[in-house]
């Protein structure tokens, strides 16, 4: 009995025993990392030192070499990729890295994509297309094959087929062995159908000295295999000594390769039929089995990129004690299955997202139509497969083109950083920081697309800050695990049978408008995304590996979701429905928008297996936990299933989930909300938040609603938080939100000195004004040259009425930043929307000083440069384009407003405990 009592003791203590909050260290992991890009790999040891202990004191996290073109004048200096010298730089940049804590990826080529001057033609991409020739009536066709092939520009033929007006045919035996025939026929009026092949002559982009040569063939297991031998030789040493800690693919880029010599072979095997003898079907867009026959040769192209290539560069980098990080997007295939086969999927994000956030600018020389915009639906491709396969990274090529060089600041970036979040990245890569020795008068050297991070970028004195900011979100992101509610089925056959046209069907994250806007799931992942419902995409070979544990699907890598949703659909694998009858079978809640899929993907016996399609359709009738929904919105009615309604207030959010409850990152990214109850679709016994930007955490007041929490939120347009729910009592201070109360009344004489820039330009560097307007309006017109920093300061009494726990300093309109010092204490720096920051009580005194030392861009400084013909564009390959790819000429700017236009405010604030 003594026994029983004490052990009933221990357990009611171990209920009732609190909990530590929520806390993660971060590392070199959680840190951003960046592009940096070798000019030339015109690299020095002393300044890969230098540069690397910047960017570790800048707060980064590590470092991506891509070699590219180099820099006019510096030939002499150039190292040819794969060379000892050349090794000797990335050797040492790993050891030097790794003793700064930082880490090193690397790309295997240089540019993009794979190639090289040791691809041989044989090895080399290639293209094919159906070339058509009509023949004049005649009872004896004779040709030379390569007649026809030099008046369409191709190097071989491959298959040859003739047919008529009435669908007769005959095939050309042996065709690619011989160059001329002869055929009787019995009637006129024949036409030939050749299947030509020849190089697509695509040579690496933006290569390095050194790297030049042709683009490899993605799609032959022997070209893959000699590319990675020889890089397997030459970098045997580094690999052994200092290998790094990823090798990197770029977004796939091999344009027009829709071909490889084993393509007929592979197709037969794959597809169950040989591709000669359906020319015709797939040359006559009009015939009704032209989409299954489109179908199976894009599947074809699917299956080699995943097995000749992409498994074995993974496989390849993994022997080499490396992870990889692949840009599935623009691949012929389903890229959900070739993201997943990376150690970390990256996703990339490329121009400007236009977040309705009052005070954000647009750069207005982006061209939308011509680069698309990034998009969560996108990004969420590299997340589902990182979720799915249960990855702990999944990372992001950053703010390329976010705006024009020399204009982008970090207000502009955050935003779209806060993007990456809310759609599962937890990896940041900026793009990025050209390697730029400190010899190298400003702007250096420079990467033609923006935007630059580095040493000379405007913004390098305040990038600690969202570095920092970074590194706090990622510390939360990294370590904890997906919680969304819905595996939404991927329908690429759909897309395959459909999308008529070229042979080669590319998803591209840029113009997702051609495959994805406009069909039926896209229309679906938008409501879902709008109306709060948290979900992953499934491709059919993931679904392949779901089973069901408890009532929760769950992947090969146990990753669990409450049901499975199918988009209305038309086209289907028949294993793929017998699967999800087997799951329905076992008890998986499955969901069919509008319809159960109508036919069967690909050709070859498809009547037969439309017939054993239906009988798979009628069973699944049947079966209870079957829903047919027709709307979105009757999702509402699903018990079992929650939406997260602070969607509807203009809320943007990200739910993952920890040991102990749930975790959300919430980012207002419009300008619907301010403040005000929101409810969370889960439950909790306790909530914290934390405010990343300003480093602030503490508990929140909540009320349980009906297996929900409501809580009370302050998130200004721009602003980002997170909020922790846990199921049991935390040791933490109470603390957090704040009310804002009356203004108190500021001076306006303020004192203004430029402090640095290109101060030479000016007659004088002190100021005083009484009115806060963008110093390029002032009366020394020198101004409108001016970039750098600026002192503002203020001096003002603080009355015993206007005493307060803290105070609110806020700015109409900063361009860009403010570091604030108040009385000689440094407070923090003012860079991201809203321009705030909270002083703090103890910092005040009766008689004060407010100093803001205000940053502007670098755009007034280019004006002045280009407008006295300085040569500082002088790259090979592609010497500098504006953001709409013309040549860069800056003398055709207007002044960018510059400094604190408008009043600075100063409001009581008061905390609620």
């Amino acid at each position: 009995m003594k026994n029983t009592l004490l052990w009933l003791c221990l357990l009611i203590s171990a209920c009732t025993q609190n909990i530590e909050p929520l806390q993660f260290e971060t590392n070199q992991t959680t840190k951003p990392w960046t592009y940096w890009w070798w000019l030339g790999s015109a690299v020095t040891h002393k300044d890969i030192s230098e540069q690397l202990t910047d960017f570790q004191q800048a707060g980064m996290g590590g470092v991506h070499i891509i070699p590219i073109y180099g820099v006019k004048g510096e030939e002499e200096q150039f190292l040819r990729y794969l060379s000892p010298e050349w090794k000797a730089a990335v050797k040492h940049t790993i050891l030097t890295a790794d003793s700064l804590g930082m880490g090193v990826d690397l790309t295997l080529g240089t540019g993009w994509p794979f190639g090289g001057p040791q691809v041989s033609e044989e090895f080399a991409a290639k293209k094919a297309e159906l070339v058509s020739y009509r023949f004049p009536t005649t009872e004896l066709i004779s040709f030379k094959t390569d007649s026809i092939l030099n008046q369409h520009n191709h190097k071989s033929v491959v298959a040859g087929i003739l047919l008529n007006a009435e669908g007769e045919t005959k095939e050309i035996a042996n065709i690619s062995d011989q160059a001329n025939f002869e055929i009787k026929v019995d009637q006129n009026d024949w036409t030939l159908l050749l299947l030509a092949s020849s190089l697509t002559g695509q040579k690496v982009k933006r290569a390095a000295p050194g790297g030049e040569g042709l683009v490899m063939d993605y799609f032959d297991s022997l070209s893959v295999i000699d590319y990675l031998q020889h890089h397997d030789s030459a970098l045997a040493d580094l690999i052994n000594e200092a290998p790094p800690r990823s090798f990197y693919h770029d977004s796939y880029e091999v344009y027009g390769a829709n071909w490889t010599k084993n393509f007929l072979k592979k197709f037969e095997s794959l597809q169950g039929y040989p591709l000669q003898e359906v020319l015709p079907i797939v040359n006559d867009s009009s015939h009704a089995e032209h989409g299954r026959v489109l179908h199976d040769v894009r599947a074809t192209l699917a299956e080699l990129l995943y097995a000749n290539f992409t498994s074995l560069w993974t496989n390849w980098s993994n022997e080499q004690g490396s992870l990889t990080r692949n840009q599935a997007h623009g691949s012929p295939g389903n890229i959900l299955d070739l993201y997943a086969q990376a150690t970390i999927p990256e996703t990339e994000s490329f121009g400007t997202s236009k977040f309705n956030i009052p005070g954000l600018r647009i750069d207005e020389d982006f061209e939308e139509e011509r680069f698309g915009k990034p998009s969560p639906l996108m990004m969420k491709f590299a997340s589902s497969a990182a979720h799915l396969s249960a990855k702990p990274l999944v990372s992001s090529e950053t703010t390329t083109w976010l705006g024009n060089h020399f204009k982008v600041s970090l207000s502009q970036v955050k935003p779209q950083i806060d993007e990456l979040f809310v759609s599962g990245i937890n990896h940041i890569f900026y793009h990025g920081m050209p390697y730029s020795p400190k010899r190298a008068e400003f702007p250096g050297w420079l990467f033609y697309a923006s935007t630059n991070f580095n040493q000379n970028s405007h913004f390098w004195d305040e990038l600690p800050e969202l570095n920092r900011y970074i590194s706090e979100c990622q510390s939360y992101l990294q370590n904890t695990k997906p919680d969304n509610d819905i595996l939404l089925y991927f329908p690429i056959h759909d897309l395959w049978t459909n999308k008529k046209g070229k042979w080669l069907l590319q998803l591209d994250v840029h113009h997702y408008e051609d495959w994805f806007s406009a069909s039926a799931v896209g229309e679906l992942t938008g409501e879902l995304w709008h109306k709060g419902y948290t979900f992953d995409y499934l491709s059919d070979f993931q679904l392949q590996q779901l089973s069901l544990v408890g009532e929760q699907l769950q992947t090969a890598n146990g990753t669990t979701y409450q049901t499975l949703l199918l988009p209305p659909l038309e086209y289907i694998p028949l294993e793929s429905l017998e699967k999800l009858h087997q799951l329905a079978t076992d008890g998986a809640k499955l969901i069919f928008m509008k319809n159960l899929p109508q036919s069967v993907a690909a050709y070859h016996q498809w009547e037969e297996n439309e017939e054993k399609l239906k009988k798979v359709n009628q069973d699944i009738e049947s079966i209870a936990n079957i829903q047919l929904l027709q709307t979105v919105d009757e999702l509402q009615t699903i018990s079992w299933l929650s939406r997260e309604s602070m969607k509807d207030q203009g809320l943007d959010f990200l739910r993952k989930k920890h040991a102990h409850g749930h975790l959300y990152f919430i980012s207002n990214l419009s300008s619907q909300f301010s403040e005000g109850p929101i409810r969370l679709a889960v439950p909790a016994q306790v909530v914290e938040m934390i405010k990343p930007l300003s480093n602030k955490r503490g508990l929140v007041d909540h009320t349980a609603v009906n297996n929900s929490t409501q809580v009370y939120l302050q998130l200004k347009p721009g602003e980002s938080c997170l909020i922790i729910t846990y199921d049991k009592a935390v040791n933490t201070q109470n603390y957090l939100y704040t009310a804002v109360n009356e203004a108190i009344s500021l001076p306006s004489d303020w004192k203004v000195e430029f402090i640095k820039g290109n101060t030479e330009l000016l007659s004088t560097t002190s100021f005083t004004v009484d009115s806060l307007t963008s110093w390029t309006n002032w009366p020394d017109t020198s101004l409108q040259y001016y970039s750098g920093k600026a002192r503002y300061i203020l001096d003002f009494d603080l009355m015993e009425q206007d005493s307060a726990e803290a105070y609110l300093l806020s700015f109409s309109e900063l361009r860009e930043s403010a570091q604030v010092i108040l009385n000689d204490k440094e407070v923090g720096t003012v860079w991201a929307l809203p321009y705030e920051i909270i002083l703090e009580d103890s910092l005040m005194q009766s008689q004060n000083r407010l100093e803001l030392i205000v940053q502007n861009l670098s755009a007034n400084r280019m004006r002045y440069l280009d407008s006295q013909g300085v040569e500082w564009k002088k790259f090979y390959d592609i010497n500098m384009v504006d953001i709409t790819y013309q040549s860069f000429d800056a003398t055709r700017w207007k002044p960018e407003p510059s400094g604190i236009l408008g009043p600075v405010s100063l409001k009581k604030l008061q905390y609620f405990h």
